[in-house]
């Protein structure tokens, strides 16, 4: 093919390109007016339903025209994703909760801390954040939380789990008048701290937040509220959450680090033990990618994931929780066993497992 040819063809490509980022952003404004209306009329942001006729006529649209319909499919899947969100941070703008609020965020300029600082001004909180040191150009920062009057409506610990609990005793004595809730991984190490904030008066409330900072939509996420005692605080700070998709979830204190185990400790172990064998290994990772199955490419990006995150609060995951041993020992017996199956050549067994696998997952989608 000649080089003018070529040009050409790409120079209708690029036009082609334009126009489909134009329409997308004709389709944006469109979303933002639907936004709106859905305001107006109290609508809830996500309608599954419509979500469904959409991807049914794209496929559809897209056989007609001879192209992959998984591939349109996934295309619009992000599409909507994006439109979600707009909508939903357009909701959470609109509710104004936060007008005439203040909060201050002990721990506010790690990645949480960050992330929960956006959340609340983007609802109209007047916002302070105390650490170690402030960030260029801070505004609202105190340097010493414990030489201020604490009259915040709302106080939250986005600290490491052992600081949190020796914050937790301070504000003790210092006698906040707002809510004070922790966003712990764990919450075993806060039982006492927690129980004797809320004994001097003070409305306290446990939540944990099932997302990482990095999240742009809450839709499919999930905040697990524990009541410490005072039902009315646990609304309000539920309030925080209600304009978003997430999914709010109430838990018994004691329940918590028990699932935590498998939710959180036995999924970070996994991936933190598949990637110490790999780098272990002796064998490229630029080769192993290039040989990569469907397989290993979706573990290997959950594992990235992981290998990204703070180790310092991973370790804090599996040593301060009490649940750590059942579930670690569990992992370790049935590898060993796997090995145990392999080894003795039992291929029964070895299906049996995966078997009871494949029954465990089907309950989960039921």
């Amino acid at each position: 093919m000649d080089t003018k040819k070529l040009d050409q063809l790409r120079k209708k490509l690029d036009e082609i390109d334009e126009q489909i980022i134009t329409l997308i952003a004709e389709r944006q404004f469109n979303v933002e007016q639907i936004g709106n209306v859905k305001l107006s009329t109290n609508s809830p942001t996500r309608d599954y339903q419509r979500e469904k006729q959409v991807i049914n006529k794209v496929r559809n649209h897209a056989r007609k025209q001879g192209l992959d319909p998984e591939v349109a499919q996934h295309i619009f899947e992000l599409v909507i994703e994006t439109s979600l969100s707009k909508q939903e941070t357009q909701k959470v703008k609109e509710s104004n909760y936060g007008s005439n609020k203040t909060a201050l965020i002990i721990g506010g300029n790690g990645k949480m801390g960050q992330w929960f600082a956006q959340f609340l001004a983007s609802q109209d909180f007047d916002v302070f954040i105390h650490d170690t040191e402030p960030l260029p150009d801070q505004h609202n920062f105190i340097e010493d939380f414990r030489a201020i009057e604490l009259n915040h409506d709302y106080i939250i610990l986005a600290t490491p789990i052992q600081t949190s609990a020796d914050i937790l005793n301070e504000l003790s004595a210092l006698k906040p008048s707002g809510i004070v809730l922790d966003i712990s991984s764990i919450k075993s190490p806060l039982r006492l701290p927690l129980r004797q904030l809320a004994d001097s008066g003070t409305r306290v409330v446990s939540i944990h937040p099932m997302f990482g900072p990095n999240i742009q939509l809450m839709s499919g996420k999930h905040v697990i509220f524990m009541d410490m005692g005072n039902e009315e605080a646990v609304n309000q700070v539920k309030q925080l959450f209600q304009p978003t998709m997430a999914e709010r979830i109430d838990m018994k204190f004691e329940d918590h680090d028990r699932l935590i185990a498998y939710v959180l400790g036995l999924s970070h172990v996994l991936n933190i033990a598949f990637l110490t064998v790999l780098s272990e290994s002796g064998e490229a990772a630029e080769l192993l990618s290039k040989l990569s199955s469907t397989t290993f490419d979706a573990q290997m990006s959950i594992a990235d994931n992981v290998s990204r995150e703070n180790p310092h609060l991973y370790f804090e995951i599996q040593k301060l929780n009490h649940y750590s041993p059942t579930t670690l020992n569990a992992l370790s017996d049935a590898i060993q066993r796997i090995i145990q199956m392999v080894h003795q050549n039992n291929q029964d067994a070895f299906v049996n497992i995966m078997t009871q696998a494949r029954s465990y997952m089907m309950q989960r989608t039921n």
